[in-house]
């Protein structure tokens, strides 16, 4: 596998500060961040200058939820919140955006009617959404479901989002991919998970990549089958990890994508 667009999702290293996290990221030589709409919307003038100073791009932001949401109050809410992290990927030159699925039983159709919407509200921002299925969801629980949303939301800026804990925790398998473009593959989200029952899995269980029990390798080679050429951004909820000094879990991090050919 040649060299690949790598992230560290600032997830990874929640709890530090501001200027640890940019300084860890620099350190460990990544060139790009994933972020959060609800960190990036408390910036201080100066975060935000700081961030544009280290020159790093912004592979994904994540923070829109609720788009599926049956009650139609809370649903127009969400929906106004979700075009407020489109401007604000723009503003960051971000072109991907993450989307998330209720974790309820679901109808197809309907959800298809519901993210082409969120989707035309995105078009004006010139960001792409990318569809993140949940592997402890009712129905939006893996690559194929998932896609079948895509597919039926006939929005060219439409596309999924793969995070290999999800991958392995809702049963996905890589030739689910074989319907997929791979152009509409718009992100992977990187991890491993510790070996216990899947029921019981958690964020807080996910490790570094090729540190756990997920079979990474054939879905790796089937991305790259498809061709796709976006960020590979490790995303680690690990409240260890946290303890730990930032600057070294991103060292860590960089070594386990370069152990897996990554980059």
């Amino acid at each position: 596998m040649p060299r690949a667009k790598v992230s560290l999702n600032l997830a990874t290293i929640r709890p530090a500060s501001f200027d640890k996290k940019i300084q860890a990221v620099v350190r460990a030589g990544f060139p790009a961040v994933g972020l959060w709409y609800d960190e990036v919307k408390r910036w201080s003038d100066y975060e935000r200058r700081e961030f544009r100073m280290a020159d790093l791009r912004v592979s994904e932001m994540v923070g829109v939820t609720g788009w599926m949401d049956l009650d139609r109050m809370t649903r127009t809410i969400a929906l106004a919140r979700a075009e407020e992290v489109f401007a604000a990927a723009a503003d960051l030159y971000c072109q991907v955006v993450v989307a998330e699925p209720d974790r309820r039983e679901a109808d197809l159709v309907e959800t298809a009617m519901q993210f082409a919407e969120l989707c035309r509200l995105a078009q004006p921002s010139g960001v792409r959404v990318g569809l993140h299925f949940d592997g402890a969801a009712g129905t939006v629980k893996d690559i194929r479901t998932a896609w079948q949303v895509v597919e039926a939301s006939e929005c060219p800026n439409a596309g999924l989002v793969i995070d290999t804990f999800h991958y392995f925790l809702g049963g996905s398998t890589p030739d689910m991919l074989e319907p997929v473009p791979g152009d509409r593959i718009l992100l992977v989200q990187l991890a491993d998970c510790l070996e216990m029952p899947r029921y019981e899995l958690k964020d807080q269980h996910r490790v570094y990549p090729g540190t756990g029990t997920i079979p990474l390798e054939p879905l790796l080679a089937a991305l790259w089958e498809k061709g796709f050429d976006g960020y590979y951004s490790l995303e680690l909820m690990n409240e260890d990890y946290w303890m730990e000094d930032p600057v070294l879990v991103a060292q860590d991090a960089m070594r386990t994508l370069r152990r897996l050919g990554i980059t």
